[in-house]
């Protein structure tokens, strides 16, 4: 049978379902939240109202990314200081008791100032967290650093260094567990203010995705 949105329908063989395109009022596919399926059977999806699954095979429930993305299209200039400064210059709202994981690509870059300084990444906002945790690896004129770190405060995360001109870079990857929901804003921090604002690179990026509920282990797929 083939079923269209307009409201006909025929016998086709093999079946077919056609759907009309979306608007800016009507979605194309809307899944009702529920339970997952007890087994996983193969070729299945499913939301749960956190998260969507699909199966490819066997008992292989696996997390379909949905994730929120944002990336720069030009630099974003900072300041000249040693407090906070937000990385991508906007945050993120992310839902309560949930858990997410993230990755993060971003170059800062200036051309002026000798200061000597460290860079340290926090995050800030609304939302409260259970725990977090992330790796991330850098690289800076003083050479290349990996830390894993499992706090939303400033942390150090590269070596120090009072080169004038100056690319550094960072990249990571981690998972964070929501407690209330609200804002997450992405930040870095310089131990002193290098005489010359960095500015966030063109391309550099964020992007964020729910993975289940917070509260126990994250355990999507065929564990035992």
């Amino acid at each position: 049978m083939t079923i269209t949105i307009d409201g006909t329908n025929g016998i086709t063989s093999p079946p077919v379902l056609t759907l009309q395109a979306g608007t800016a009022t009507t979605q194309p596919i809307l899944l009702t939240s529920g339970t997952n399926l007890t087994a996983a059977v193969a070729g299945s999806i499913e939301y749960d109202g956190k998260v969507m699954y699909a199966t490819p095979q066997g008992t292989q429930r696996g997390v379909i990314p949905e994730a929120q993305f944002f990336r720069l299209n030009a630099d974003l200039a900072g300041a000249n200081v040693s407090t906070a400064q937000n990385i991508f210059g906007v945050g993120v709202t992310l839902s309560s008791s949930t858990v997410y994981e993230f990755e993060f690509s971003f170059g800062l870059s200036k051309t002026a100032g000798s200061t000597a300084r460290t860079t340290g990444l926090s995050f800030a906002g609304t939302a409260t967290v259970n725990n977090i945790g992330y790796s991330v690896f850098t690289r800076n004129n003083a050479g290349l650093e990996a830390v894993f770190v499992s706090a939303v405060s400033n942390t150090t995360v590269t070596l120090s260094t009072g080169v004038i001109t100056e690319t550094a870079v960072f990249s990571g990857r981690g998972t964070i567990s929501v407690n209330a929901g609200g804002t997450f804003i992405p930040q870095y921090t310089l131990s002193a203010a290098p005489g010359g604002a960095y500015s966030t690179v063109a391309g550099s990026y964020f992007m964020i995705y729910p993975v289940g509920a917070s509260g126990a282990n994250t355990s999507v797929g065929a564990w035992a």
